[in-house]
């Protein structure tokens, strides 16, 4: 069966798979790899590969998984800390790996979804990190996180904010590391609709500065010692993260890739595959089944759950009626856009518009883009999170004075 289009336009340059939505996750695989120790592993798995069925990629990275926290176990036991904590690694992203491709309503979910977080866990005492579990109070419930804390020495912090594809493992990886080889503390949260929160019965809200503010809350408790507050957006971070700038006077500075300030116009006119899929999801899956791709059925059943729907298609429309504009003349930190030559034509346009708005009523406002020679071409620059890390902190530390 032909590929559906991609749910999302996210990267240009094909790596391995036919399959774009598979190819870009792969793609972000490979800029966890070049932070945490290689990427053999993952070119072993995905050699064995045939086509880009969700079932073989599934077994792939979790029989590496098992693979791993059986040589994390052994080395662990003979004292070689370093291999253990490398091994402990390559088990929690191999989880993670397939867990990108599994419906949140089967059993695997949950089990590989721990055996994830069991596996960070392992690794970051391996590593002697400062890196500690959270829960941060919000509406009656909690949302789960880490924060990386360093020292009570003053210093500035980084609130690092996913969009609909990140867990709190994914943040370590986009900045949490980074942020503990420059200096910088970070909180690392899975807001309502991310990660597990919706396990606990915490989906996508409207206004997604009011769990910022709690995060904030609790970064502050945890750090009072903090100089500045970085809020950081990735992919629907980027709206997150507009919100909570126009919002919250704590932060100081804005880092966006890319920023939103219209979450609506993007469901409108990025979300391609999942506008062309009809009905309710129940029809996707029988009535469909031969027109749409199973990664995309997959994904579509994942993004409805974090909307705390049985349908797609439903959510998404609530999602055009409650999602509200952020006001651009509120926004008025100074702020780094990242964006990369994979990203939707929706994306660059809101970019453009940002940019302008900001830098025409003086506020500071840098933009670097990205493109296929950078090698950081894909959506957020997971291909080359090294690459926009360098940038990011560069761009911090002479705003704030290294």
């Amino acid at each position: 069966m032909r590929a559906s289009p991609p749910v999302l336009a996210r990267h240009k340059t094909r790596i391995r798979f036919r399959n774009p939505d598979l190819d870009f996750v792969f793609s972000y695989l490979l800029g966890i790899g070049d932070l945490l120790g290689g990427h053999g592993p993952l070119f072993a798995v995905a050699n064995r590969m045939r086509g880009a069925r969700p079932s073989d990629w599934r077994e792939g990275f979790w029989a590496l998984a098992d693979h791993a926290e059986r040589c994390a176990a052994e080395a662990g036991a003979a004292g070689r800390t370093e291999e253990a904590r490398q091994w402990a690694l390559t088990a929690c992203y191999a989880h993670r790996a397939g867990l990108h491709l599994t419906r949140p309503d089967v059993a695997a979910f949950t089990e590989h979804w721990q055996r994830m977080e069991d596996a960070f866990a392992a690794a970051m005492r391996w590593w002697d990190a400062p890196v500690t579990a959270i829960e941060v109070p919000y509406d009656g419930a909690s949302l789960p996180g880490y924060l990386v804390r360093l020292d009570d020495t003053p210093r500035p912090a980084i609130c690092m904010v996913g969009g609909g594809d990140t867990s709190r493992e994914d943040l370590f990886v986009f900045i949490g590391l980074a942020a503990w080889q420059h200096g910088y503390n970070a909180i690392l949260v899975d807001l309502p609709g991310q990660g597990k929160a919706p396990t606990r019965g915490l989906t996508f809200v409207p206004d997604m500065h009011r769990p910022i503010a709690a995060v904030l809350d609790r970064l502050h408790e945890e750090a009072p010692a903090t100089t500045h507050v970085v809020a950081y957006g990735v992919s629907g971070g980027g709206y997150f993260t507009a919100q909570a700038v126009a919002a919250d006077p704590r932060i100081d500075a804005w880092v966006a890739a890319t920023p939103i300030y219209d979450v609506a116009q993007v469901f409108r006119t990025e979300l391609g595959a999942a506008w062309r899929v009809p009905g309710r999801l129940q029809r996707l899956l029988l009535a469909l089944a031969g027109g749409v791709d199973e990664v995309t059925r997959i994904n579509l059943a994942r993004y409805a759950w974090q909307l705390g729907a049985d349908d797609f298609g439903a959510a998404a429309t609530e999602v055009l009626r409650q999602a509200r504009p952020v006001d651009l003349d509120r926004l008025d930190r100074p702020a780094l856009f990242l964006y990369s030559a994979g990203e939707g034509a929706e994306l660059e346009r809101q970019l453009v518009r940002t940019t302008a708005h900001l830098a025409g009523r003086g506020v500071p406002v840098t933009v670097r883009r990205f493109g296929v020679a950078d090698g950081a071409d894909a959506h957020c620059q997971v291909n080359s999170l090294r690459l926009a890390q360098a940038v990011v902190f560069d761009w911090l530390d002479e705003l704030f004075g290294a």
